[in-house]
């Protein structure tokens, strides 16, 4: 009777009682009858989890503890927050104005044609060598057409009556700058320091006289005002979330890697006492624990490397797994950087893999004939893809065709 040995992936805990376990039971129960399913809980021994001491490093609320409404945001927290968005979304700012003032039925200004007219003119001619030292020999042409970009802009025509109004300049120059920044970006130059962009955003608002009385220098009323702003103490809290959410996972990884020689021995560990031939099912960093187990194993044809004696196990089968990538980059423990491949392991390999799976990895380029590569497809974007091979049909057919070949 053959055993389908099941290695899950990083951040897993519990998976023996698991509703999934269930499922992938039941699914490989239908095709081969009689195999056996078992499940090696190496999270509940070598997990990560968040600690107390994890929890105040990072910045984790304590689960009783009372979180109190959005406070104000500073205008330091305020400002790295705006410019976190505007990186990625240069003409952000313009949009949330122009909504607001398409909302408040706001009135057209004649002075809005010579905000234009300064953008397309005078702001392309500003001296960026002298205001930005370092930036390359193109950087002044990518600036005035940064300027020109977006004054042709559908997010600057539906806000340029509003900052009219507001005399709130510098919304145009943080789009401006903004748009500039990721021009520099995407030639290769790198990011603007900094001083740079703040000197930049400084000398774009000077072209339009500065701000008038009244106007608002720092931050756009509608952005200001927004849900973004409003949020900014809860953004703040989520890097506890985000990072105490990583915690599993990522832990998980970073433990493997200083002390993986503990997980192998367990696993082989429970793998020699699994009685008849063995399918050894690994997913994720299971699949890197599993690999560098069985290529640690015992090898009649090589004894010198011998450190687990594994004779049960007929096959391995990694599911979206970085095992390749490890290779490639010379981070396997079992494997010295200047090694091709493997020369260790004796056992047939298959490595299924999926394109939207950012985490899997074809493993043939690496291993070459040591593995046979299987892509599957299955129709979830990532990082549900990475979870979701256990709903491919095309998974069960290979490891039954891969387990039946076992017997």
């Amino acid at each position: 009777m053959t055993t389908i040995v099941f290695v899950h992936g990083t951040g897993v805990r519990g998976v023996v009682a698991s509703d999934a376990l269930a499922a992938v039971t039941e699914k490989i129960g239908e095709r081969l009858p009689g195999a056996r399913v078992e499940a090696v809980d190496w999270g509940a021994r070598f997990g990560v989890e968040v600690t107390p001491r994890l929890r105040e490093l990072i910045g984790i609320a304590d689960p009783g503890e009372r979180v109190e409404p959005a406070a104000a945001a500073d205008a330091h927290d305020a400002d790295l927050w705006l410019w976190s968005v505007l990186e990625h979304h240069p003409r952000y700012e313009l949009h949330t104005t122009a909504q607001a003032f398409a909302l408040g039925a706001g009135v057209r200004r004649p002075e809005s044609e010579d905000l234009r007219w300064i953008l397309e003119n005078d702001v392309p001619g500003l001296d960026v060598a002298a205001l930005a030292p370092g930036v390359p020999a193109d950087g002044p042409a990518l600036f005035a057409a940064a300027a020109r970009e977006i004054a042709a802009s559908e997010e600057f025509v539906g806000a340029v009556d509003a900052i009219a109004h507001n005399a709130d300049y510098q919304v145009i120059a943080r789009a401006v700058v903004a748009t500039f920044g990721r021009s520099l970006a995407e030639s290769g130059a790198g990011a603007l320091t900094g001083r740079a962009r703040d000197t930049l955003v400084e000398a774009v608002g000077n072209a339009y006289g500065g701000v008038a009385a009244g106007g608002r220098s720092r931050l756009s009323g509608a952005l200001k005002n927004g849900a973004m702003y409003a949020s900014w103490p809860f953004q703040n809290m989520m890097r506890g979330g985000t990072l105490g959410n990583s915690v599993p996972a990522i832990g998980d990884i970073l433990y493997y890697q200083a002390h993986g020689a503990l997980l192998r021995s367990y696993l082989a560990n429970r793998i020699a006492a699994v009685e008849g031939p063995v399918v050894v099912l690994a997913h994720s960093l299971g699949g890197i624990a599993s690999f560098e187990t069985l290529a640690e194993a015992q090898s009649p044809t090589e004894p010198h490397v011998a450190r687990y004696p594994l004779p049960n196990v007929c096959a391995l089968i990694t599911v979206g797994s970085q095992v390749a990538y490890l290779g490639a980059v010379g981070a396997l423990a079992t494997h010295p950087a200047h090694e091709r491949r493997p020369t260790h392991l004796r056992i047939p390999w298959t490595n299924v893999w999926n394109p939207c799976d950012w985490l899997s990895f074809r493993a043939e380029p690496v291993f070459a004939d040591l593995v046979r590569d299987v892509e599957i497809r299955a129709r979830q974007p990532f990082p549900k893809a990475h979870a979701s091979y256990w709903e491919s049909d095309a998974l069960y057919d290979e490891i039954a065709r891969v387990a039946g070949g076992a017997r």
